[in-house]
């Protein structure tokens, strides 16, 4: 009661600003940036933990498999520069400088051309000055209205509880569910506990897969189990916006662990952290973005690797749809 009492009365004037910002642009008396390049992008209504990354990449799959040459822009959140950094080649910066997504995402496509800016115009600007970019891949882009897009998906964290679903700071949502409706493609994923919100809007609903996996030598192996011997334990370690989805991916691969590290979102890992230890007797699982922070040199590390299946045949006949000869087009709806 004390915390409706506190928070509720914020998310009213919350809702009322975001309320008011959306006008202004749907009335276009805010000003909008328009690319030459088709701009998609790929957003949230609510914060971190939608499963964006994982996202982006199955994306980025299908865009190359279209023999589409893709451009990705992201902030790069909690990297520790500030400059606008073009990353063509993962030699160029360490993790911290970039940020462990953009960082995830050169691993898995080195010959995608990454801008990383916290001003997305600038980066908006940038992109267009590189030559043979087909499209730009928007990270976190549905609450940038500032900048046209030919594209808007947005992605939903059903997994999360209905009550959830509320207005910063009462609850996870940076705008109400109704404006959705902006939306081009909406997908649900992780869990079914909030779809029942969603009834009154078109979603699609994308199925995830799990495997456990090695990183050595910049390849991936896959792995079936988990061997450790009597005197090593496993440690389930996370720095992530839902460290509880990620137990429980583990519990439903039936991986055995000894412990759990939880760690804020997006946790920066050093040498002085207490809490994690190099050592040969410990076995480490995590995710894909803590696995390129930690640097372990003795335990051995087991990422848990995410990729999800986009399987909605409207997007992929939207795709293959595009105009390849510089006047790239969508033929999905816009509601710019």
């Amino acid at each position: 009661m004390i915390r409706l009492l506190c928070l509720y009365p914020l998310s009213l004037v919350f809702s009322i600003i975001v309320l008011i910002r959306n006008n202004l642009y749907d009335w276009k008396i805010l000003p909008q940036i328009d690319s030459k390049i088709p701009v998609i992008s790929v957003g949230n209504i609510q914060v971190g933990g939608t499963g964006k990354t994982p996202f982006v990449a199955g994306l980025i799959k299908l865009l190359l498999e279209k023999n589409l040459t893709p451009l990705i822009i992201t902030r790069g959140y909690k990297r520790n520069t500030k400059k606008q950094i073009i990353l063509n080649d993962l030699n160029q910066y360490t993790v911290e400088e970039v940020g462990d997504e953009p960082y995830y995402l050169k691993v898995l496509f080195n010959t995608v051309p990454i801008i990383i800016d916290s001003n997305k115009t600038n980066a908006i600007i940038t992109a267009n000055t590189i030559q043979n970019i087909d499209c730009i891949v928007l990270d976190d882009g549905y609450q940038s209205r500032y900048i046209k897009r030919d594209l808007d998906i947005v992605l939903i964290n059903t997994w999360q509880e209905t009550q959830k679903f509320n207005i910063l700071p009462f609850g996870t949502l940076r705008e109400k569910v109704v404006n959705l409706n902006r939306a081009d493609f909406l997908y649900t994923l992780k869990g079914n506990k909030s779809k029942k919100i969603f009834l009154n809007h078109k979603t699609h609903h994308l199925n995830i897969s799990y495997q456990l996996i090695t990183y050595k030598h910049k390849k991936v192996h896959l792995i079936d189990s988990i061997i450790k011997e009597d005197n090593q334990k496993i440690i389930a370690l996370s720095g992530i916006a839902n460290p509880e989805h990620f137990i429980e991916s583990l519990n439903r691969l039936n991986i055995n662990y000894d412990k759990t590290i939880n760690l804020k979102n997006h946790f920066q890992y050093n040498r002085s952290n207490k809490l994690i230890i190099d050592n040969k007797n410990i076995i480490y699982i995590t995710t894909y973005k803590d696995y390129f922070k930690l640097n372990l040199k003795k335990s051995t590390v087991y990422i848990l690797d995410i990729k999800i299946n986009i399987d909605d045949i409207l997007l992929m006949n939207t795709i293959k749809k595009l105009n390849i000869n510089n006047q790239i087009f969508f033929t999905g709806p816009r509601t710019d």
